[in-house]
């Protein structure tokens, strides 16, 4: 016959199930972190023998043992968790065997091993996590990166009065003409092409701004923006712009499309790389004190939604003039 267990029973009975739960998961975590700390270890002795060549010899050991065993922020506070619940559960049974692993328990490192070589934790979206993480080695960050210095930092900040306001300035004057924004407009398209040449019935090539050159790592190169005039009246004044398209996204493009560097992860994840170098780029010109009011980006999708091919005039005047007089 069966004795039913009043409450406190009951309540005794959980609080030992819950015991010998948070006992087994600490158990399971200390080798875990074993089975970690000796895959790190291998991780490093490979370093340090096979790709040795890739680190300076002065500082190859330091260097290794540093990438292997530096621990993100998560890993850390599970660390510090589980130190204070092994803490708390001695400091209630006061039994310090129930806590640690068996040699039995060891046996089972293998399947950790196992586990993190097959890679079962990976799937498309961790890609799309790396890319939108802010460490700038992605594709989409290095891009931005170096459209930024070693294009736009050099060719509008003023120096010695030939920075890109000044040479609006001096284009209005000797053309009697006004810009409609005094900025440079880089178009951004969400299918990351732009034509050499906007085609529009609603834009004409007009001369371009002074060429302005640069000394950079011993070439003396040319800097050039195209200028657009509106054909459109707005407040019946007829408009200039500065204009181009990102180049960097047109080379991710090509790139994309050709046999020789396309991957299947650059098409999966050509919307995250996108958006990526929208964001970076944004935060790079608008930090930068010397470009922060030089570039209007444009960010936008290419086809409406019916699927037609929008035109860029269209896209300006609509974010330039959102609230003028159209003629």
């Amino acid at each position: 016959m069966t004795v039913p267990l009043d409450q406190s029973d009951k309540k005794l009975l959980s609080s030992k199930m819950l015991g010998k739960y948070i006992d087994t998961c600490v158990r399971i975590l200390i080798v875990i972190f074993v089975a970690d700390f000796m895959q790190r270890l291998s991780y490093a002795l490979a370093e340090y023998f096979l790709y040795g060549n890739h680190y300076l010899l002065e500082e190859r050991l330091l260097t290794i043992l540093r990438r292997a065993f530096t621990y993100n922020s998560k890993t850390i506070c599970l660390t510090f968790g589980i130190m204070f619940l092994g803490f708390a559960r001695f400091g209630r049974t006061g039994n310090l065997n129930q806590l640690l692993p068996s040699c039995s328990d060891f046996a089972y490192m293998p399947l950790y091993w196992i586990y993190i070589y097959a890679q079962m934790s990976q799937s498309s979206l961790s890609y799309a996590h790396w890319i939108r993480d802010a460490h700038g080695l992605d594709y989409a960050a290095g891009m931005a990166s170096n459209y930024f210095h070693g294009y736009l930092k050099l060719s509008l900040p003023a120096r010695n009065g030939e920075g890109l306001q000044q040479r609006m300035t001096d284009y209005e004057d000797s053309q009697n003409v006004k810009f409609g924004l005094r900025r440079l407009i880089i178009l951004v398209p969400d299918e990351m092409f732009v034509k050499g040449l906007i085609d529009s019935p609603l834009f004409e090539k007009a001369k371009p701004l002074e060429t302005h050159f640069i000394n950079r790592a011993g070439v003396n190169r040319p800097f050039k923006h195209d200028v657009y005039r509106l054909n459109r009246k707005i407040n019946n004044t007829s408009y200039y712009f500065a204009i181009e398209g990102a180049t960097p996204m047109l080379s991710f493009f090509d790139a994309m499309h050709h046999q020789l560097s396309a991957t299947w992860q650059m098409q999966e994840m050509k919307r995250e790389i996108w958006l990526k170098f929208c964001k970076h780029l944004k935060g790079l010109l608008s930090t930068w004190p010397e470009t922060r009011n030089e570039v209007e980006l444009i960010f936008y999708s290419a086809h409406n939604s019916n699927g037609e091919h929008v035109d860029e005039a269209e896209v300006i005047i609509n974010h330039v003039f959102k609230d003028k007089v159209i003629y």
